[in-house]
């Protein structure tokens, strides 16, 4: 099980700064946001030529990337915005390859007004499915994460099923389906086939249902420790990828959540 950081930490930092603080704060790899103007210079206009020397990059600093996090999704009406979206995943797609990232995230989206819940989950699914080849050739894996109106791990893990290929897996944002009121344990056990890739944030969770505030590792609500133990049962060896967008200071955050991280990976054997 590795440990790892999206660049929401820090999106004003360059590459070079991003790979000293994994090296400085010992994580084994970083998880890019693109579509979000980070100043790491990782986006679809990154030429071949620059790919390829930021893929040396990570390789001569010994830090891995876990995903590329994308803000791809599919629940969408219109057909024409439908389409440029699974055309775009499919380039962001060829950006992993390129950067030899084995994941990628995607959202299935809002439910837009007027749909109906299961109606989009087909579009998601079948959305999924047209772009799980072309991954597949890449050997990239796509994953859905429990966000949004997939928040609950058994509405991503239908959605996943309908799509019905290898290549489409499932991102377990652990904050998510818990602040929705569901056990970290029935979560897992609809994850637990399919999921790639972990997202990992601890938050005190507010009166009102879903409402939260981020908090550093272990000073929140949410027990990320059971969940580390129930990836360690099936020998998870995916990242667990911190995740705070404008929460904190990225040195405070990055060197608290590697420390508490470490000792729960540690704790589960």
């Amino acid at each position: 099980m590795k440990i790892s950081f999206m660049t929401w930490a820090c999106p004003d930092w360059s590459l070079a700064q991003i790979l000293a603080a994994a090296i400085r704060y010992g994580y084994d790899s970083v998880e890019p946001r693109v579509e979000a103007d980070h100043a790491h210079g990782i986006e679809l206009a990154t030429t071949k030529k620059a790919r390829k020397a930021i893929r040396q990059q990570f390789t001569d600093c010994g830090v891995g990337i876990s995903a590329l996090a994308t803000s791809r999704r599919y629940a969408i009406a219109a057909d024409h915005e439908l389409a440029e979206s699974i055309e775009l995943t499919r380039q962001y797609l060829d950006l992993a390859a390129d950067l030899g990232c084995e994941h990628l995230r995607v959202f299935g989206g809002g439910t837009p007004e007027g749909m109906d819940f299961a109606d989009a989950k087909k579009i998601v699914a079948e959305s999924l499915r047209q772009c799980a080849e072309h991954a597949a050739e890449r050997k990239v894996y796509l994953c859905l994460e429990t966000h949004d109106s997939y928040s609950l791990s058994g509405d991503c893990l239908e959605t996943v099923l309908m799509a019905d290929h290898p290549n489409v897996a499932i991102c377990w944002d652990i904050l998510h389906p818990f602040r929705q009121g569901e056990s970290i344990e029935a979560a897992f056990e609809n994850v637990r086939n399919h999921v790639r890739h972990c997202h990992v944030h601890d938050a005190t969770l507010g009166e009102e249902r879903g409402s939260y505030k981020m908090a550093l590792m272990g000073q929140g609500d949410v027990p990320h420790e059971e969940a580390v133990k129930l990836l360690a049962g099936i020998k998870y060896e995916g990242a667990l990828s911190g995740e705070w967008i404008k929460a904190f200071d990225a040195d405070e955050v990055l060197g608290h959540d590697a420390e508490v991280l470490r000792e729960y990976v540690a704790e589960a054997g």
